[in-house]
C-alpha cells in the first residue's frame, strides 16, 4: 500500500474543515521525490507478417486440358465495305443513235460534232452499206473525250463491232498494230480507218474499208 502521509496543504484541506496547524516531527522523514512508476507494464509484442494473404498475380497462366481451346470472340454479321480505291467508276458518254445492235462508231473531229459535210455524207453511205440504221449504232466524237481508252468504251457500250475513224490504236491503249485487217479484241471486232473528211478523198483507203465492212455484214 502506498504511503498515505502527506503535508500538502491543498490535500489536507479536502479532509479537514477546521484550521489545521502543521507541526514538524523530527521522527518522520518525508520523501519529496516519488519515483514515477508506469501504471501499466510495458509488453513487447512481436507482429508476425501474415503469410496467408494471397499476392496479386502478374500475367497469370491458365493451364487447360489437352485439346481444349478458348473460343475467340468473332464479330457476327459484320459487313465489309469495299475499298473506294478498288471500285471502278463507270464513265458516261454523250452519243448519237440507239446502240440496239451494239455497234460503236468513233469519229475524231475537233471542229464539228461529227465531221464536215463531205465526211457526214460518207458516213451515211457506210452505215447504209452494212444495213445499219440510226437506232442500231452509237456515234461518239472522240475529240470530246480525249484520252479515253477502249476499256472505258467497252464498259459503257459493250460493242460487238467498233468502227474507228481518225482514232488510232494507241489512243485507245490497245496493244496491236493495224495491218488493214479486222482486229478482234475480246468480244469486239474493230476496224480502223482515216478521219472521215480525209477518207472521203482517199480512194485506196475506201477500198480497204469496204473490204473489211463486207466481213462484218
Amino acid at each position: 500500500m502506498e504511503n498515505q502521509v502527506t503535508n500538502n496543504a491543498n490535500a489536507l484541506r479536502l479532509f479537514f474543515t477546521e484550521e489545521v496547524f502543521l507541526v514538524k516531527d523530527e521522527n518522520v522523514k518525508m520523501s519529496h521525490h516519488v519515483a514515477a512508476e508506469p501504471v501499466l507494464e510495458q509488453i513487447s509484442v512481436a507482429i508476425k507478417p501474415e503469410t496467408n494473404i494471397a499476392a496479386p498475380l502478374v500475367n497469370p497462366v491458365i493451364f487447360l486440358p489437352k485439346g481444349m481451346e478458348i473460343p475467340k470472340n468473332k464479330p457476327e454479321n459484320v459487313a465489309i465495305l469495299p475499298n473506294i480505291g478498288d471500285v471502278a467508276i463507270e464513265k458516261t458518254f454523250k452519243f448519237l443513235g440507239g446502240n440496239k445492235k451494239s455497234v460503236l462508231i468513233l469519229v475524231n473531229d475537233h471542229t464539228n460534232d461529227v465531221s464536215t459535210e463531205q465526211g457526214k455524207e460518207l458516213l451515211r453511205k457506210i452505215v447504209k452499206a452494212v444495213d445499219l440504221g440510226t437506232a442500231d449504232f452509237a456515234l461518239v466524237n472522240y475529240a470530246t473525250y480525249p484520252g479515253t481508252t477502249f476499256a472505258s468504251f467497252h464498259q459503257f457500250f459493250k460493242p460487238l463491232i467498233m468502227l474507228s475513224f481518225g482514232v488510232e490504236i494507241a489512243d485507245l491503249e490497245l496493244n496491236y498494230e493495224w495491218q488493214n485487217e479486222i482486229i478482234t479484241h475480246e468480244t469486239t471486232r474493230i476496224i480502223f480507218a482515216p478521219n472521215l473528211h480525209l477518207l472521203d478523198s482517199d480512194l485506196s483507203a475506201k477500198k480497204l474499208l469496204w473490204g473489211n465492212l463486207q466481213k462484218i455484214k
